[in-house]
């Protein structure tokens, strides 16, 4: 009986591979526009460029993306999201800064307490001494976020999904930051950073 449900188990991951496999492969710049694969692979072989792969109902999706990104937010905007941060905090500063927590995968997946170097003793420390800022811990999803010092920082949900909307269209690995200056531009830093990103990206918009 045991080695039936073995056989039925496997024969269903395997039919699961097939399917995925079977599956038209679609490629998309980090405007989410379809582009060829020779275009994908020559943005990639570029400094700045990562890809996330989704597997959709009828498509793989390879969608382009660049870590460290630079813009600036419309007056409408911008004031879409200080409605949506006073709600959860004062917005009285310069400066503001998002960390954000997608929620769990691969990256952050480990059941363990976070040694991330954003919740270092001389992170906020460091980041008052250059300019007032606001500070705003948001996260989708709360799965093994208790793993994230939520005692020492506050987390705040994005229950609007305005902050998603506007800096974080899909989901980066591990988490993803803003730093967003009163003017409306910003600097973001999509997956995997540290304090060192938020400390160069808070001079660079302080100059």
């Amino acid at each position: 009986m045991k080695r039936t449900a073995i056989t039925a188990l496997l024969l269903i991951s395997f039919n699961t591979m097939l399917y995925a496999q079977s599956k038209i492969k679609k490629y998309y710049n980090s405007n989410f526009e379809n582009i060829s694969e020779k275009e994908f692979n020559d943005f990639l072989s570029k400094d700045n460029y990562r890809y996330n792969g989704f597997e959709l109902e009828d498509q793989v999706a390879h969608i382009l993306y660049q870590p460290k990104t630079k813009g600036k937010l419309s007056v409408e905007e911008l004031e879409e999201l200080n409605k949506s941060l006073i709600k959860k905090g004062t917005v009285d500063n310069n400066l503001t800064i998002i960390i954000f927590y997608p929620g769990k995968d691969n990256c952050n997946g480990m059941e363990r307490i976070s040694t991330w170097t954003v919740f270092d003793h001389d992170y906020l420390r460091k980041i008052k001494k250059v300019n007032s800022t606001n500070n705003f811990w948001i996260y989708k999803s709360d799965e093994n976020l208790k793993y994230y010092h939520p005692k020492k920082v506050d987390w705040k949900k994005d229950d609007d999904q305005i902050i998603e909307k506007l800096f974080f269209k899909m989901h980066y690995p591990c988490a993803s930051s803003a730093v967003i200056d009163k003017d409306g531009n910003y600097i973001l830093n999509l997956g995997e950073f540290g304090k060192q990103q938020i400390w160069a990206d808070v001079r660079e918009l302080t100059k």
